[in-house]
Parts: C-alpha cells; structure tokens; sequence
C-alpha cells in the first residue's frame, strides 16, 4: 500500500530538504519519524528539493507501508513525531507506480520581494518575455542537464508592501526561481532593461545573474492528476496556531529592526 502526504515547513533551521551528511535537513526528521512509528525503514519519495532556507506549504512525499498500518499514516499521528516547523496536512492513497517527483505535472511557487518602489508594470512586461518554452540555461545555476522548460505561469502582484511573485513550471531547474526574481526586481528598479531579459533567454549568450535570497521563496502547490488529497482539519489547525505564533514573534522582530535601521539613517544625517 502506497500513500502520499502534502508536507508544509519553515526552512530556516534546516540545510535545505535533501539528506545531507551531518547535518539537519527535512527529509532526516521526516524519516525519523516514519521510521518511530514503524511505518517503514524511513524512505520515501518526494517532488522536488527545496534549498537551505526555502519553505514549503505544498512538499509532497510518497512512501510504502504495510496496510495493517495504514491508521498510523495520517497527518495527525506522523505529525506527533515531527518538529513544529514540519507538518503534514493532507494524505491520499495512491497507484503503487506512483511517484512524487516523476508524477507531477507541474511546481507552482510563490516569493515575497519587499516593495521598495519597483516598477511593476515593467516586471510584469518582463515577465511575459519568459512565460512559455525557453532555454532557462542563463536563469539557473544548472549546467549538465538540458536546461529547456515551460514556464506556465507569473503573476505579479502587490499586498501589505511586498511584491508577491507566483510562477509555475512544468519542472524549475536549481536556482531557476530565485534567479528569475532577481531578473525582475533589476527590471523593477530601472537597473536593467527589457532586451537584457531577451538577451538572457539567448542560450549562446553566456551570463550570470545572482540568486535572490532563499528566505522569500516557498514552494506552495504540485499538481497530479488521477487521485484526490484529504485534507485532515486538526493538523491544519495546529499547523496555524503554531505558524501563528512565530508569524507574531517574526513581526515584532521585523518592526523592531526597521525602527533601528531608520534611526541609524536619522543619526547618520544629523
């Protein structure tokens, strides 16, 4: 028996989600804990890695147990051995041929850029320029593989003072979505032009572009098709009490630094 989980998690206190050696990452305390229940010896399959910082409301993993523990594999029971800042939130039961990574249609994610007088308008004219099927090869730090993907989706819009970006791909490339913020924001600001965007999509042109820091980036949605998700309310709602608080603690911190930061600017001109 086969079941899939939908995975929400910060990823700050982790280097990325990938097993790495000697080090905490995701997929390590979601193993342990697969492993405390007995579920199985802690493998399982998931839809993309995530890097060190980056957050997920939309990770998906799939993995094999004995069907006579199939009440212990739901969100409430896996979560009990899991860190508050990794959870689970949705189960279904799925084909034994099915695979998160190999299966998935299409990555959706979202970054939050601060919104410090950017043009939107010219990021959005830049952002049609890279929508559809390119050689992303100048907009990633992958350089083996072939670099080709369809860029399905990227919205841009503005809340509360950030600039939130969604983008969703047929399969993102390492660095692809960070790179492609960066791309933006330099448009927004008036450091660069849009034939800079048409030239990056040139493949025999050879540039670089920095990554934009991973903090703003979260990994919101995979989609599959030929099964439906059940959502279990009780973890979604520890999942918003425990986010809740952290969400309090973060924008109090965030206030705090702001007023330090204008009041340096203050003295700075007196």
């Amino acid at each position: 028996m086969k079941v899939a989980f939908k995975l929400g998690y910060l990823g700050r206190n982790y280097h990325g989600f990938q097993l790495q050696p000697d080090v905490l990452t995701v997929q390590s305390v979601v193993r342990e804990a697969l492993r405390g229940l007995a579920l199985n010896d802690g493998s399982f399959c998931y839809a993309g890695r995530t890097d060190r910082g980056v957050n997920a409301l939309g990770q998906v993993i799939d993995f094999f147990i004995d069907p006579r523990k199939a009440s212990l594999a739901v969100p409430r029971v896996v979560n009990s051995r899991l860190p508050s800042d990794v959870w689970a939130w949705a189960w279904a039961i799925v084909p034994e041929n099915f695979s998160a990574r190999h299966a998935a249609l299409w990555r959706e994610y979202r970054y939050i850029l601060p919104d410090d007088g950017l043009d939107l308008d010219l990021m959005r004219e830049a952002g049609r320029k890279l929508l559809g099927v390119h050689d992303f090869r100048n907009l990633s730090s992958e350089k083996i593989r072939p670099t080709t993907r369809n860029l399905m989706k990227l919205d841009i819009s503005e809340k509360d003072g950030s600039v939130i970006l969604d983008v969703r791909s047929d399969g993102f490339l390492w660095n692809m979505v960070r790179k492609i913020v960066t791309v933006l924001e330099m448009v927004g600001s008036g450091e660069r032009d849009l034939d800079w965007v048409s030239d990056l999509l040139d493949s025999r042109i050879n540039q670089g572009v920095a990554a934009a820091p991973p903090e703003g980036l979260i990994l919101m949605d995979v989609g599959y098709s030929g099964f439906e998700w059940t959502v279990e309310p009780y973890s979604m709602r520890m999942a918003r009490e425990k986010l809740s608080k952290v969400w309090r603690r973060e924008a109090a911190l965030a206030e705090a630094t702001g007023i330090l930061a204008r009041s340096m600017f203050i003295c700075g001109a007196l």
